[in-house]
């Protein structure tokens, strides 16, 4: 009896050890033949990449002049350095958090703030009307419906400043038109990036069209969406046309940290817009959202003739790190906490109250205590 018992723990040993053993023998196979495969294919994978580079040389759109998009950043700026004014924010909608999304009582108070870089949706209705509206309006109006499946008819007696958190402090004002944005453009010298949340057929068309016929949207408006292929359509029929592309917050970040893809494959494709997308599209801007954003990345955007403009940036400190350390064009959703509005105000207030005191001796003397 004892002697069996021992047989037959031997006997499962034996078998757990041949079970390992073919468990091993299964993944170095397998292992092996994924390097036969790679030494196969990253031949072949490389010299795809490079035709493809050859290739995209052959059908380049040539992007407008860089002093071209400079005058469109930085010249509405009066009375101030071009380097200064280039690097003041992008007014996200208009100031989201300070007015009505996409309103013109939200345009106004950024020309009063002296802001004229202004970023505004366009959509389209059902019906093929454009309309300058973000689905997330809506959506604040409990209504779920996107904005191509509503006709212009619906957003006639719709007020935009309804559900907005400070719409009390604004007047009524209905959704403002494609046209009627184009007419004041002409008396005024904000300039537009138009960012289209969808690119359809109807859409593209209006844009083309409006571009070869209006002379102010090529010289005021700098048109921004998420599709290279929508873009590149457009170049083609309008080269003169500014363009930026608008790239979303990747959704490599979901994947686990410990398998250390997320940074390999943001590099691989961040590597293709930079070198063969933006290049062929003639694109002029570039959209990157912070978490994506470092120094080294807007390093190699500006290499290849590109600006790049972080969002969303709303925090004091964070703007004054992209105004004053990056030099990055940065999206905001507020004006109330921009650097220069604050703290140039508080300068001028503290100069003045200390030119008063030095103006009499007996303040001279008291002017050595600490002001508060």
């Amino acid at each position: 009896m004892y002697f069996a018992t021992i047989f037959k723990v031997c006997k499962m040993l034996y078998q757990l050890f041949w079970f390992l053993a073919t468990c091993c023998t299964f993944v170095v196979n397998t292992l092996w033949l994924c390097c036969n495969f790679a030494s196969v294919g990253i031949p072949w994978l490389m010299l795809l990449l490079f035709l493809v580079c050859i290739g995209s040389k052959f059908v380049k759109l040539n992007s407008p002049a860089d002093d071209v998009v400079l005058s469109m950043l930085s010249k509405s700026e009066k009375g101030k350095e071009a380097s200064e004014a280039l690097y003041w924010p992008v007014v996200h909608r208009g100031g989201a958090f300070d007015a009505p999304e996409n309103s013109l009582a939200a345009i106004n108070q950024c020309l009063a703030q002296r802001c004229q870089k202004i970023l505004l949706d366009l959509s389209i209705t059902s019906d093929g009307k454009p309309i300058i509206l973000h689905k997330s309006t809506l959506e604040k109006a409990n209504l779920t419906e996107p904005i191509h499946k509503l006709p212009y008819s619906f957003f006639e007696s719709f007020n935009i400043t309804e559900h907005h958190p400070l719409g009390q402090l604004f007047q009524k004002e209905k959704v403002l038109t494609f046209e009627r944005l184009l007419k004041l453009l002409e008396s005024s010298e904000v300039t537009v990036l138009l960012r289209a949340s969808q690119t359809n057929s109807a859409l593209l068309e209006i844009v083309r069209e409006t571009a070869a016929k209006c002379p102010i949207f090529t010289k005021r408006i700098i048109f921004c969406c998420a599709s290279p292929t929508a873009i590149y359509q457009l170049r083609q029929q309008c080269p003169d046309l500014v363009c930026g592309l608008w790239m979303e917050k990747s959704c490599f970040t979901i994947l686990p940290r410990y398998l250390n893809t997320s940074t390999i494959l943001l590099s691989i494709v961040g590597a293709i817009y930079r070198n063969i997308i933006a290049p062929v599209i003639g694109v002029s801007l570039v959209f990157i959202h912070k978490d994506e954003f470092n120094a080294q990345i807007s390093t190699l955007w500006k290499n290849v003739g590109v600006r790049p403009i972080v969002y969303p940036i709303n925090s004091p400190n964070e703007k004054r790190y992209f105004q004053q350390v990056t030099k990055t064009l940065y999206l905001t959703d507020s004006l109330r906490s921009e650097p220069q509005l604050i703290f140039k105000s508080k300068r001028k207030v503290i100069v003045s109250g200390v030119r008063s005191l030095a103006k009499s001796p007996r303040n001279r003397i008291e002017s050595t205590k600490p002001l508060i």
